[in-house]
């Protein structure tokens, strides 16, 4: 049976460990807004807050110029025919595109012309557009996102065995600041964070108070039940 040595001391940190819990289950609630708990509402503002420092499409606009007018002779293979095909419906505009079978086509153009509809439909997603995007391909945002990640993978691998490492390196930066970020902050509102100190301030400083109040809620409870960390003596020889 547990001893209880300092009953101050244990009551304190009793009452800290109980509370300490209510606050943690409150998080849990969906009292946040939209029916989130604490933790998922903190989730859309960090990742709203990362969205408005992740707009790279003026710096992929000026990165494509370098490629504006690179001629190039491409064959892309896909899982199934209806990646094939989907893929070709993004590629129609761009240049020249031959199915060779029901999973893979030629596609042969200039370099810049693929890589700026694939620009201009992650700048698309990235504001959230679905109807644009629906209007013109007739597809989800986040499948027009993917079967450009498909299509531009598949470019770089095929530009990479012709040798044209630089060119290559230009399709990659398209891939990762361009088409992932459409990808994955679609449906996400962008936030700058010098608007959104104040709540950031809080989360902080909430943090911080929080973690405390069950280190000191442990060290009460320890110190109630006759648990102390004492230094050790040095014993000379």
């Amino acid at each position: 049976m547990m001893l209880i040595r300092d009953h101050k001391n244990f009551m304190l940190g009793l009452v800290m460990a109980i509370s300490f819990g209510c606050v943690f289950a409150g998080m849990f609630m969906p009292w946040f807004g939209n029916g989130r708990s604490a933790f998922q509402a903190s989730d859309d503002l960090f990742n709203s807050i990362s969205k408005g420092s992740t707009h790279y499409i003026g710096f992929l606009r000026e990165n494509n110029q370098a490629v504006e007018h690179t001629a190039v002779a491409v064959s892309l293979q896909f899982s199934s025919q209806e990646v094939a095909q989907q893929a070709a419906l993004l590629l129609e505009n761009t240049g020249n595109v031959v199915m060779k079978d029901e999973t893979s086509l030629e596609f042969s153009g200039t370099l810049g012309s693929m890589l700026s509809s694939a620009i201009t439909d992650s700048d698309t997603a990235f504001y959230n557009d679905e109807a644009t995007l629906m209007k013109r391909y007739g597809m989800l945002p986040k499948v027009v996102m993917y079967r450009w990640w498909q299509t531009l993978k598949e470019t770089e691998k095929a530009l990479k065995r012709q040798k044209m490492f630089p060119e290559a390196v230009v399709v990659n930066a398209v891939i990762l600041k361009g088409v992932e970020v459409g990808y994955n902050y679609f449906g996400i509102e962008p936030k700058r964070a010098s608007n959104s100190y104040g709540i950031l301030s809080f989360a902080l400083i909430f943090y911080v108070i929080y973690t405390l109040w069950w280190g000191y809620a442990l060290y009460h409870l320890c110190e109630g039940v006759g648990l102390a960390m004492k230094g050790g003596s040095k014993k000379e020889v």
